[in-house]
């Protein structure tokens, strides 16, 4: 048949209309965020732990006060995250459970009458059971519609919802958002819910098996849930540090007159070796990897297999095991006497430098005597009360040293910086400022944000450091820390945990530099624990290609290795458990670490 010119033009026309109409963009999915309103009954922050006051989950510093307030959108869902300034204490739903009886169990949030095909829920959960534990629930959540119809929903454990300290994503829960919080990579979960097509009078909330806290939710079209993904590349150059000449043994009988102690928070045998790999394409060729003795510390504390940094702390501070989250006393609360303190009070000089605050927990374990880690008032109070020679962290510790009225986040009123100035210590903010030091003073350093960045760093301040305390006659112990291992672990961020091995790195040429000049200085190398289960391998096909996998974002029960130089090293060789260190030190020096004491009404 022959068409018209009329007739192939109008069919030409409709086919053009039909494909553009397959060509036109979907319209764009529709979101309401939920005001929270009253219904929020806590805030993210929390000021002290197992206080019964709530404040995220009442764990103290082990908060949510990392998250951003405002528009946040994950997925394509917006929420909105209220901000402490603006609501102070009110700014997300928490709910105990069995978990946390003592903090509120249910929980009720307005809708007025919106509706959508789907709830998204911004959320997690603490303290969860085991995951083959029966019901396993977070918790019920009920949709109560308009037209007077309810509709309940089980909220589970490992499907609905995950444990905010969780690397995982569930079936309807998209990790969404993480972040690392000073004591734990934390996130929060994306979950959907459909609806029926009707108008949603409220959503009511009860926790059931773990804490469950909700902090936004949105009504909106559905639309898929995706999971972070970790960036695991590495591209950046650095700078590291090499040896000259071999390192020689040191006679076993001698003893030192300094001891330098360099701690890698979650430097594990995976960071050690990703970091040789990338900078010197093999392994075993950092630095410190040069010490002639080497060995292996087991790291578990009195209450777990894996110990977080408090336990860790003190039992290589103290030579005592003790609980995760606690600080210079026992399991049943007795306190213990670090190497510090007693170095200190033989007279000779102790300083501590850490990337962290100074109130985090690495350096605390030398001077503080606390329940809790989280605790950072009665933390920064031992400080004080130690009157070490030197003291330098980050800017982050200074708010716990003055109170609220001077800017502070003290509650109490207390200005240690005011005391500590008049008891003779002069304040400094980075590095070039607490290198000028006034000889007859002693140093508090708070080092402002990017001073802590480049890989020399620390080194930089642990030669500052060596150059004060050494004009004591009768020797000096020093501690410096690197914390930003333990963040690359926790986040799976390889170049985090590279940058920082190569801090520790450059501190540790630092210390065995003078060391070998002097010929009077043990110099040790460890981690508190291993943080992110990083394995790397190179790979033959491709040739040469860098594999990176963490198996957590957790800490992990890994033995981390341990290197010494200098007079007393050999104490040091083959495996030992972390409470050795203090031991071994305390041995060399002829100290005497008292028994455990009952503590003081107070925390310090």
């Amino acid at each position: 048949m022959t068409l018209s010119p009329a007739l192939r033009f109008a069919l030409l026309l409709l086919a053009s209309s039909a494909a553009c109409a397959t060509l036109k963009p979907a319209a764009a999915t529709a979101f309401t965020p939920l005001a929270f309103g009253d219904a929020a009954n806590t805030g993210f922050c929390d000021r002290q732990a197992n206080d019964r006051q709530g404040g995220w989950t009442d764990q103290g510093g082990n908060d949510l006060h990392v998250l951003p307030p405002g528009r946040l959108a994950l997925s394509g869902v917006p929420f909105d995250v209220l901000s402490e300034t603006s609501a102070p204490g009110r700014t997300c739903i928490v709910l105990g459970g069995s978990a946390r009886p003592y903090l509120p169990g249910q929980a009720v949030l307005p809708v007025p009458g919106l509706r959508g095909a789907c709830l998204y829920l911004l959320h997690a959960a603490a303290l969860c059971p085991p995951a083959q534990a029966k019901n396993n629930m977070a918790g019920v959540l009920t949709v109560d519609y308009a037209d007077g119809t309810s509709a309940e929903l089980h909220v589970r454990c490992g499907r609905d919802v995950g444990d905010w300290t969780s690397p995982d994503s569930y079936k309807n829960a998209a990790r969404a958002w993480s972040a690392y919080n000073g004591n734990t990579q934390v996130s929060l979960f994306l979950s959907r819910f459909p609806l029926k097509n009707q108008p949603v009078k409220a959503l009511r909330f009860e926790a059931k098996d773990s804490a469950w806290m909700v902090v936004a939710a949105s009504l909106g079209d559905e639309t898929p849930l995706v999971p972070l993904k970790a960036d695991l590349t590495l591209d950046k150059k650095y700078n590291a540090p090499t040896l000259d000449a071999p390192l020689a043994k040191t006679a076993p009988s001698a003893a030192p007159k300094n001891i330098i102690l360099v701690i890698g928070d979650g430097m594990g045998p995976g960071a050690l070796k990703l970091t040789s790999l990338y900078q010197h394409q093999a392994e075993g060729r950092l630095y410190l990897q040069q010490l002639p003795v080497a060995g292996f510390c087991t790291t578990f504390s009195a209450s777990s297999p894996v110990t977080d940094s408090a336990a860790s702390a003190t039992a290589f501070a103290c030579g005592y095991k003790t609980d995760n989250g606690t600080l210079g006393l026992t399991p049943d609360r007795r306190r213990v006497t670090s190497v510090a303190e007693a170095a200190h009070t033989a007279g000779r000089a102790v300083g501590l430098i850490t990337s962290d605050a100074i109130t985090g927990a690495t350096p605390a374990g030398f001077f503080a005597h606390v329940n809790a880690r989280g605790s950072y008032s009665d933390v920064a109070d031992g400080v004080a009360a130690s009157a070490f020679d030197l003291f330098v962290g980050n800017a982050n510790g200074k708010a716990w040293f003055a109170p609220k009225t001077a800017g502070g986040q003290r509650a109490d009123g207390r200005n240690l910086l005011s005391e500590m100035t008049a008891d003779g210590y002069a304040v400094s903010e980075d590095p070039a400022a607490f290198a000028r030091t006034p000889p007859d003073k002693r140093a508090l350093g708070f080092m402002a944000k990017g001073t802590l960045d480049a890989e020399t760093c620390l080194a930089q301040l642990t030669e500052t450091a060596i150059a004060r305390l050494a004009k004591n006659d009768k020797g000096f112990f020093l501690m410096t820390e690197c914390a930003i291992t333990d963040a690359g672990g926790h986040g799976n961020k390889p170049e985090l945990t590279v940058r920082g091995t190569l801090q520790v790195d450059w501190a540790v040429k630092a210390a065995v530099d003078f060391a070998r000049q002097r010929g009077d200085t043990l110099v040790l190398v460890t981690a508190d624990h291993e943080t992110g289960g990083l394995t790397c391998w190179v790979t033959n096909n491709p040739p040469g290609k860098l594999v990176m996998h963490y198996a957590t974002t957790s800490h992990t029960g890994v033995p981390v290795r341990l290197y010494a130089y200098g007079p007393g090293a050999d104490l040091f060789s083959g495996t030992i458990d972390n409470t050795d260190i203090a031991r071994n030190i305390a041995r060399l020096w002829r100290l005497t670490l008292p028994e455990p004491a009952k503590p003081p009404a107070k925390g310090n």
